[in-house]
Parts: C-alpha cells; structure tokens; sequence
C-alpha cells in the first residue's frame, strides 16, 4: 500500500530534479558523468510485449547535447519484496534499452531492517552479473539535529526526519527540522510542515504538530493552512470563545490520537472549562504524561454545561494511522 512516507522523497525528487545528484553524489560519494542538463524520466518500465506492467519511483535522466549520457532509477522500499530482486533488474535493462545510455539503480529506505535485505547482492544466473542495488538507508541519511545544516538542504533534513525522528534523537531531529522550515515563507513552509506530517507516524507526529500549535511566533495564516476550518473556529484572532474551542480541539485530538482513555469526570471537565489558558496548560501536562490525572485533580475551572462536539481533524487523524 502507497504511503506518504514512501511519497515523500518522490514529491522532493519532483520538485526538484537536482536532488538526484545530491543523494547519489553527497550521499552515496559517487560521481556523475559530464552533463549539460537533467530531466525527468518515464517511469515506466513496462515493455512492449509484456503483460505485466512495471513502474519504478522515480528517473532522472542526464543529457550531454541533445544525447542521454546516464541515467538513475529511484526505488523507495517500504519493507522486503522479494518480487523487486527480479523485476529491480528489468527496470535497468529497460532503461539502457530506451535511453542507450548507463543506468543505476538507488533504493532508498528508512528502517535498518529492509535496508540489509535492500544491500543483499542479486545473483541472475549469468556470470560475473550480479546486481547490487546502491542503498540510501537509515546509516547513509544523516542524524541533523542543527537547523542551520537543515537549511543547507531542506530534502536531506526531511529525509533525516523520517529516518531517524523515531530514534533515541528523535526529539532533536524533529526540533531542528522545525526550526529549518520556521523561516520560509507560507508557500515553503506550508509544503514542507504538510511533507513532514503526512510521513511521520504516533508519537512523532504528535510532538510536530505540537511544536507548530504552540509556535506564539507563527502566523495564524500558516496554520489554517494545514488544519483547515477548525482552526480558523478554534484560533480566530481576538475571539476568546474561539480561542477556548481552538484549545479545546487540541486536547481532544491529543486524546483521541494517543486513544488515551477518558473518564466522564475528565470528559465534562474538559468540555466545560472556559479558561484557554487552562486547556492549553492540560494539553502539555497530557503530552508530558500521557495521563489525564493533572485534568482530574484540578479543583477550580471556569465551567459551563458541555456540549456535544465532533470529531477533530478527522483527516490529520487518518495520517497519523
């Protein structure tokens, strides 16, 4: 099944076809033939008489002139796929096969596991031939948790966040990718908050989108431009009902992305408290503990009868799946 995790790097392969040759030169430390241009590629690999039909990632082609001079083929691989170590080899022949020119093939992955099935060799049969597809896995992404190396190369600190905002510096990696994307102007940062969001998962991507829901320095523009309506309900500027719903929406996110369980006594605390500054308190309590038991020892609230509500940010919650 497609994820975004798997479509990220195409999206940044996409929009920006020099990223080709920053991942197979600055990453992987080889060298590209002389070439006066770059394009994209067809990604299909399918040939004429075949029935089946095969498609990699993603094709940079370099031209010398007019002539193709090489050519690379992206794979991102979720997880082991046995089928790949015979068809990885057909999409090479097909490549050499319509472009004349060398091929490589980059497979790019995120965890260590499907990275050491990725670097197996392939053995065809024929000898001497042997393919050996070039990883960009976990050890090859580099560990940034210094913005000021994130904003040397954006599509590098996304990988990064991906590879490792799971791991012991995890909290660091997504941190520093927050502080590379603050900067940017709403198109850029609205692209890249929206990248990073899709393609983490749990956890992860609850202390990112809590890093941008508590960022006083944002503007709310930003913001409604990933969450949408509710936030413009919840965050309206100088509304203060607003302001309560905007916080109260977060903390039943919260709540209903960590399926952390709610007691009716939590639950009507919550959905009566007209103090934004008190939910707000709660929410960072909750994301500190994952527990509601700061919610229920509180003695005083503003309160008011509870209302029905419906789910928050039903789409950001399918993401986080």
């Amino acid at each position: 099944m497609t994820t975004y995790e798997h479509e990220a790097p195409l999206r940044l392969l996409q929009d920006n076809p020099k990223l080709a040759e920053e991942l197979y030169c600055g990453l992987l430390g080889r060298r590209l033939p002389d070439y006066t241009d770059v394009k994209p590629g067809s990604e299909a690999m399918t040939r004429g008489d075949d029935a089946v039909i095969r498609n990699c990632d993603n094709v940079a082609v370099y031209y010398r002139g007019e002539k193709e001079a090489f050519a690379l083929l992206f794979e991102v691989q979720r997880g082991r796929d046995d089928d790949k170590r015979y068809s990885w080899l057909d999409y090479i022949a097909s490549a050499r096969t319509r472009l004349q020119c060398p091929v490589a093939l980059v497979v790019i992955t995120f965890d260590e596991a499907t990275a050491k099935w990725t670097s197996e060799p392939i053995q065809t049969g024929h000898p001497g031939l042997i393919l050996r597809p070039l990883l960009i896995g976990p050890s090859q992404i580099p560990v940034i948790t210094d913005p000021d190396e994130g904003r040397e190369n954006v599509s590098i600190a996304l990988l990064s966040l991906i590879a490792h905002g799971g791991g012991e510096q995890g909290g660091d990696v997504i941190r520093a990718y927050y502080e590379t994307i603050r900067g940017f102007d709403r198109t850029l940062w609205s692209r890249y908050a929206e990248y990073a969001l899709n393609a983490l998962q749990g956890d992860q991507f609850m202390v990112l989108q809590e890093i941008i829901m508590s960022d006083t320095t944002l503007p709310n523009t930003y913001r409604l431009g990933l969450f949408g309506e509710k936030y413009r309900e919840g965050r309206a500027e100088g509304k203060s009902e607003g302001l309560v719903e905007g916080e109260r929406t977060a903390l039943n996110l919260y709540l209903e992305l960590r399926e952390i369980p709610v007691s009716q006594e939590v639950r009507f605390r919550i959905d009566s408290c007209e103090d934004a500054e008190q939910l707000k308190a709660w929410l960072g309590d909750l994301i500190r503990t994952d527990s509601t038991e700061h919610i229920r020892d509180l003695s005083t609230y503003t309160a008011r009868p509870p209302a029905s509500r419906a789910a928050p940010f039903a789409s950001l919650r399918r993401r986080s799946r």
